[in-house]
């Protein structure tokens, strides 16, 4: 069985625990944290939060896929998602990356570096080739985060309701999220 953590230069990206139920609540409080969708919607309880912790930890053990807690210096200051989403009215999914930092991690390209890992672990472990993220109109630093891992806009969609646009990787040889040393293998 591989190691599910998720290592980059600044970051641990680590299957959730229990004992983070507390700092996710406390996580979910902040505005900036929020999403226009999914688990994030809204502020957690202790109860929502401890079951989508243990869900987030099953996923991870079963599928090697899932929610990861972001850790910086030892302290959980996000969550890093690669899984599948279903765009709404459509029925084949796609790999979706994603993230929610703290505003206190915000602007020191801690988000980049995050989807980065991602894409490299999708690829190392599951021979993953196309990434995609939802971002909504309006949030032109997740623009910003797409663009500088290598992403380019593809097209609008809704995804539970909300209007999204989806950018849209596909992991070549050279591209900035192929750190793995196969990839570096075949790059000769």
């Amino acid at each position: 069985m591989e190691d599910p953590w998720i290592r980059t230069d600044r970051l641990v990206m680590r299957p959730w625990q229990v004992s983070d139920v507390d700092r996710l609540v406390l996580m979910t409080q902040e505005l900036g944290f929020r999403a226009d969708w999914g688990p994030f919607k809204e502020p957690m309880d202790r109860a929502r939060a401890l079951a989508w912790v243990e869900n987030s930890l099953e996923s991870i053990q079963e599928l090697r896929l899932g929610a990861w807690a972001v850790v910086e210096h030892n302290h959980v200051v996000g969550v890093a998602l690669l899984m599948p989403r279903w765009l709404d009215g459509e029925t084949t999914s796609l790999m979706a990356v994603e993230y929610r930092l703290l505003r206190s991690a915000w602007g020191r390209g801690l988000a980049t570096e995050a989807i980065l890992g991602l894409i490299d672990y999708g690829h190392a472990q599951h021979g993953l080739t196309e990434f995609h993220a939802f971002v909504p109109p309006d949030n032109a630093h997740a623009k910003n985060v797409a663009f500088k891992v290598g992403m380019t806009y593809w097209r609008m969609a809704h995804i539970q309701g909300t209007v999204v646009e989806v950018f849209r990787s596909r992991v070549t040889p050279g591209h900035p999220g192929t750190r793995s040393s196969n990839w570096k293998e075949n790059v000769a």
